[in-house]
């Protein structure tokens, strides 16, 4: 008892302080810009000649609701209104598959992943996320949550979305502008359906090509990466601080999640003392550019750092959160964990935001935290709260959201992004297609979600978007395109046709589809280009890769040989047909090495990046052409 009374007293002296200091403001005669409010449950108050919205409802203009005040005076006075259970709920960051009125009304929980939630239209999407900020606001202290969203390539949980490039093709073309161009697509869209929060950057730093997750890394330059990160923060932000036109940047997968075992996603990280600061360069950079929050890895150890880092996942763990993060990197902006399952312990070794809690977790939470360590963490969600704006107006115009995703500027910059990105590694006796009746082959050539990687909604949800085969039947006449998808239907005699043959791996996350044990070419895509080789076609061979393949036996078959990663559902395969037509400049330069053979790989340390020795193709080649066959 003695306790509370002493928390009710100091409560009463920070409100005092805050409305007295409120008050001298007003009495100087400082002017303000009213800022726009909203409100669909909770009364207006004026007050010195401006509107504020009552959040509390107790018809009096409290510190926090008062948006004169700084972000972090509004956060003191609310965090004196909150009790444990309040102050965990802000700190669960739920996965919204479906929606329960409660989670917002009464335990008013801080974050939610919207996944295939908004996975609609851009109308309908902003129409959900005002549905819940609506109830959020009917708490009992109506405050706003904030939606996030994996936007490895783009807001593309909402079908309308501009699906953009994933970011290994951001590293081949290596332009920080296109990079920020990029982003600033991702924040607008977002910020058009009412989502404040972006699971993204990557700054991994690629060092095993076997890992699945290189199609979301930039590079395994450390320059590369650092120069990118920082371009992707201040444009998803807007600079290096949070504003009101502000998406969370969300720095991941920290220390750096590319040195993974045998390149197996999960395993423990094999960085080592003359790599560690390697992997750690590009967090370095996104904190010095302002990054609002940072997500440790989830799924893997980090044995190097000693203590806990040993046994627990890197978002588990002190070592890597409380020692090294906010220790020797003086970071002290939001900790947002991986999806996981241990929510005390996370917060117990550091952690803000705990990704995958549910309202079930604020009771586990309070039994099992400290609430100073409670307090310390919803201090920084609040504060960045009340720099996003969203208390004054968490709502958005869906009508505009239906203007904004998917218009033709933003696929202007994804289809540049794309056409940069292409890398030509061979080039040999091409010819354009334009004029010509051609063949197209292979499986993939009709797929359209392996143009990305697998951050959107997943199947049996369709994306909207153009396959290779549809840009080359688009430019060419579908009467001028035979299309056939394996090495038994390839006609005998090809002489004088060219065959633009499509290979590589089906979309995916976290799990490549042919593994990790290798980086080779199934047997039954080797026959298809053996095949039209051997039937004397031209052959172009684009593959589309999330990781760098051996390549070998393409380079050996085929006359040219076009890496087009993932260039996005959007516009990717467009760019790709441009280029083979002559339409366009190829300019990409390779972001990692290419093995000549998978006993380079084997032979190399996952911890370090441009470790293959004689490698077929060295990092940073490309073969530049003004125009393909021309």
């Amino acid at each position: 008892m003695m306790r509370n009374g002493f928390k009710r007293t100091g409560a009463l002296v920070v409100a005092i302080g805050l409305t007295l200091s409120m008050l001298s403001a007003a009495l100087a005669g400082e002017a303000y810009e009213q800022p726009e409010l909203a409100a669909r449950v909770k009364q207006m108050i004026e007050a010195d000649g401006y509107r504020f919205k009552d959040l509390n409802g107790n018809g009096v203009l409290d510190p926090y609701e008062d948006w004169r005040l700084s972000a972090e005076d509004r956060a003191e006075n609310l965090l004196s209104q909150m009790d444990a259970l309040q102050k965990a709920a802000q700190m669960v960051h739920l996965t919204l598959v479906s929606k329960k009125d409660s989670w917002f009304t009464n335990n008013n929980v801080g974050f939610a992943l919207v996944y295939e939630y908004l996975f609609d239209s851009a109308k309908d999407a902003a129409e959900r996320t005002n549905e819940i900020q609506e109830l959020s606001e009917s708490a009992p202290l109506g405050i706003p949550i904030v939606f996030s969203m994996d936007t490895e390539i783009g807001a593309a949980f909402v079908s309308d979305a501009t699906f953009l490039p994933d970011e290994i093709n951001q590293g081949a073309a290596n332009d920080a502008e296109l990079v920020a161009r990029l982003n600033t697509v991702i924040r607008n869209e977002l910020l058009a359906v009412g989502v404040r929060m972006a699971l993204s950057p990557d700054a991994d730093l690629i060092t095993d090509p076997r890992w699945g997750r290189n199609q979301e890394c930039y590079s395994e330059d450390v320059g590369v990466v650092e120069a990118l990160i920082v371009a992707a923060v201040r444009a998803l932000q807007g600079g290096s601080e949070l504003t009101a036109d502000s998406v969370i940047a969300t720095v991941k997968h920290f220390p750096g999640s590319g040195a993974q075992t045998d390149g197996v996603d999960g395993t423990p990280l094999v960085i080592q003392e003359d790599s560690i600061e390697l992997h750690l360069a590009g967090f370095r950079a996104a904190i010095d550019a302002g990054a609002a929050a940072v997500m440790p890895y989830g799924y893997s150890t980090v044995p190097f750092l000693g203590g806990d880092a040993v046994e627990k996942y890197a978002d588990q763990s002190s070592a890597v959160m409380t020692d090294l993060l906010r220790g020797e990197l003086g970071y002290t902006g939001i900790i947002q964990t991986d999806w996981g399952l241990n929510f005390v312990g996370a917060a117990n070794a550091g952690a803000d935001i705990l990704g995958g809690a549910g309202v079930r977790s604020t009771a586990h939470l309070v039994d099992g935290v400290d609430e100073e360590r409670l307090t310390d963490a919803c201090r920084r969600i609040l504060i960045a709260k009340f720099q996003l704006g969203i208390f004054e107006n968490p709502y958005v115009d869906a009508d505009n959201a239906a203007r904004v995703l998917g218009c033709d500027e933003h696929r202007a910059v994804a289809r540049e992004a794309a056409a940069r990105s292409l890398t030509l590694v061979k080039y040999e006796n091409a010819v354009s297609l334009a004029g010509q009746s051609f063949i197209v082959a292979g499986e993939l050539a009709d797929n359209v979600r392996a143009l990305n990687s697998g951050w959107t909604a997943k199947e049996p949800m369709e994306l909207r978007g153009t396959t290779i085969l549809e840009a080359l039947q688009e430019k060419a006449g579908v009467e001028n395109v035979t299309y056939i998808t394996d090495a038994a239907s390839v006609p005998a005699d090809l002489s004088g046709m060219t065959a633009v043959v499509v290979v590589g791996e089906k979309s995916g996350t976290h799990e490549p589809s042919w593994g990790t044990a290798t980086l080779e070419f199934p047997e039954e895509q080797l026959r298809l280009v053996g095949a039209l080789n051997a039937a004397g076609a031209n052959v172009i061979a684009v593959v589309l890769m999330n990781r760098a393949y051996v390549l070998t036996p393409l380079a050996d078959a085929a006359d040219s040989l076009l890496l087009a990663y993932r260039p996005g559902v959007t516009c990717g395969a467009q760019a790709v047909a441009e280029a083979l037509f002559g339409e366009a400049a190829i300019t990409g330069k390779l972001p990692f090495q290419i093995p000549a053979r998978m006993e380079q790989v084997l032979a190399q340390r996952e911890d370090l990046p441009k470790d293959i020795a004689e490698p077929l193709y060295e990092y940073g080649f490309g073969i530049e052409v003004e125009s393909f066959g021309r």
